[in-house]
């Protein structure tokens, strides 16, 4: 069969890769390069660092618990993993800084400082403690739920709503509004720290290794204006006027997008994926130490969350321990969101834009639906969205859609 892949991010070429041989396979990206939110500066993304040095600014680190069927593609693509840390800081409005305990272990300072923090420590595990016990739901119940239900103004409990504005990307001021059933288990596995990898070669490596050994067609810049479907197949029309048929489709793009590109949308099309709206955000890879400076902080860790003023805020993760930037490297790079006033634009090494669901207990409610209904009108989705909405989501989709399609799984 043809089958056209709107769509070349993770869930798009994993899905490629698992169709390839089975049948013909043809991408179409509509950005200049492929990866999606898998972005590593000096691989799939140009940016001019230096020799040799890899930065990963979208998708970073991988946490094994959570996330066994990428760990298996890893594998069977001869990917290689690095440990890396999965310590974080919290630094409220008004002046405090929270830190876990591996950031207790990693600060510079006197006994007696380690101590106050370890006392602090307590009071946080504690709140936490409560907050287990509240999110100790059946996935049912925690469906219905926002993670604002469950959470209160306890220093504890915005921690962990900044650390789903960095898991998700979802501004510090509309995460509480996103789905407890997606959440509370991504926020379960930052208990895990010693699980966290990132792969040798960036993330880009796995996706890379795919996009090298394909053998179907892969166009970028490729503008996707509307997908008609009728019983004979799937036609592809394209801004530029040129129309092309296939057996099927498979959408990997945003779900928001791919009710936009139908142009013929059954009712039960449109009752999926109404509900679901784009979060445009940008994300900074800059060099600027002065974000710690001006709190006069000399601890820089992979996840530090930062409120700027009440119900505002963000994060930046120090990426040198993350993406393996050699010791003698003396620039301190940051992926940053929702601080930009706080970093000087002279040491911003690349602005990024994202488009990204905006997750609500509405559109969610229809994802399993989405997926169970697969191979209607020769139309088929994959995506983060459909899953986790990070990366084992987006695999586990490409899976269950290479099943349906009679094409490869992972070892």
């Amino acid at each position: 069969m043809k089958i056209a892949i709107v769509g070349g991010g993770s869930a798009g070429l994993v899905t490629a890769h698992l169709l390839d041989g089975a049948h013909h396979v043809t991408i179409f990206e509509k950005a200049p390069i492929l990866g999606g939110h898998v972005r590593t500066l000096n691989r799939n993304v140009d940016c001019d660092l230096g020799p040799g040095l890899i930065l990963d600014a979208g998708v970073i680190e991988f946490e094994r618990r959570n996330f066994p069927t990428l760990m298996r593609l890893f594998d069977s693509l001869g990917c290689v993993t690095r440990p890396v840390p999965g310590n974080t800081t919290f630094w409220t409005h008004d002046g405090v800084h929270h830190l876990s305990p591996g950031s207790i272990k990693r600060a510079p300072g006197s006994l007696r400082e380690r101590l106050r923090h370890f006392i602090d420590l307590l009071e946080l595990r504690m709140q936490e403690v409560r907050f287990n016990r509240r999110t100790a739901l059946p996935e049912a119940s925690l469906d219905r739920l926002t993670l604002g239900d469950l959470l209160t103004d306890a220093d504890a409990d915005r921690w962990a709503a900044l650390l789903a504005t960095y898991a998700y990307s979802i501004p510090y001021g509309r995460v509480r509004q996103m789905p407890a059933g997606l959440t509370i288990p991504m926020l379960r596995a930052f208990e895990h720290t010693e699980a966290w990898v990132s792969l040798r070669g960036g993330s880009w490596d796995y996706l890379g290794r795919i996009v090298e050994s394909l053998s179907g067609t892969v166009h970028t810049d490729a503008n996707v204006a509307r997908v008609a479907r009728n019983e004979r197949g799937v036609t592809v029309h394209m801004a530029s006027g040129e129309a092309r048929h296939f057996d099927k489709i498979v959408f990997a793009a945003p779900p928001d997008q791919t009710l936009a590109l139908l142009e013929d949308p059954t009712e039960a099309e449109r009752r999926r994926f109404a509900a679901w709206r784009a979060n445009h955000i940008h994300t900074l890879v800059h060099h600027d130490r002065s974000v710690y400076g001006r709190r006069g902080l000399e601890l820089m860790t992979e996840f530090d969350v930062i409120e700027t003023g009440p119900g505002k805020g963000g994060y930046n993760c120090y990426l040198n321990a993350l993406c393996g930037v050699p010791e003698n490297e003396e620039r301190a790079f940051g992926l940053a969101f929702g601080i930009d006033s706080w970093i000087d634009p002279a040491k911003v090494v690349l602005r990024q834009e994202h488009h990204t669901p905006d997750y609500t207990v509405e559109s969610q409610r229809w994802h399993h639906e989405v997926s169970a209904t697969n191979g209607e009108n020769h139309t088929f989705h994959v995506g983060a969205w459909l899953g986790d909405g990070l990366q084992e989501g987006a695999v586990t989709s490409a899976v269950a859609v290479s099943q349906l399609l009679g094409g490869a799984s992972i070892p």
